[in-house]
């Protein structure tokens, strides 16, 4: 199992197939919660949904315009994270992350947008990172301005999620700014 190291609990794990039952279990013991900011947990009822999610993923990782992570304390399953709409060319891309209820509020989503910035800037050579949040989504956003990201803009009335239009706001980080605080 390839992994990066957090600390001596948490870490960031590639996915494989056989997690599929892990991911499940942890997003339906959390739906509720998750469910408030993430549409696609709406859509997320089998097993099976999970494993065509890391196959797309994992295809995706191959194309090289994602990279997918999943974030373990000790041996539980416990989120993810992940760099998506990787672009070479224009050397950017977004971060996304969820953590399971019992988990927030210890500074580990923090900790992992961090390690994934870095590795984003000093693996892949990005120059570029955007962490987009629902404008409701407090945490998120939190965690965005505590990583060095800066407020680059609210998109109005941006998604259309469940029945509505919903505002998103726009954090951008650049590789100069992470590497002047890092």
């Amino acid at each position: 199992m390839s992994y990066i190291p957090i600390d001596n609990h948490i870490k960031l794990v590639q996915p494989e197939l056989v997690m599929a039952e892990q991911l499940f279990q942890v997003i339906d013991e959390n739906r509720m919660y998750l469910s408030k900011y993430l549409p696609f947990i709406d859509d997320t009822n089998t097993v099976q949904d999970e494993t065509e999610y890391i196959k797309i993923m994992l295809a995706q990782h191959a194309r090289g315009t994602a990279r997918l992570f999943f974030i373990f304390s000790d041996d539980d399953l416990i989120g993810t994270i992940d760099l998506h709409e990787i672009n070479q060319t224009h050397k950017k891309a977004s971060i996304g992350y969820w953590l399971a209820q019992d988990y927030t509020g210890r500074g580990i989503t923090t900790r992992c947008v961090q390690t994934l910035c870095d590795f984003a800037f000093n693996t892949l050579d990005l120059n570029k990172l955007m962490i987009h949040a629902n404008v409701k989504n407090q945490p998120s956003i939190r965690v965005a301005e505590r990583c060095g990201f800066t407020y680059a803009g609210t998109d109005k009335e941006d998604l259309f999620e469940r029945g509505k239009f919903e505002d998103f706001v726009r954090y951008a980080l650049l590789k100069r700014e992470f590497q002047s605080k890092n």
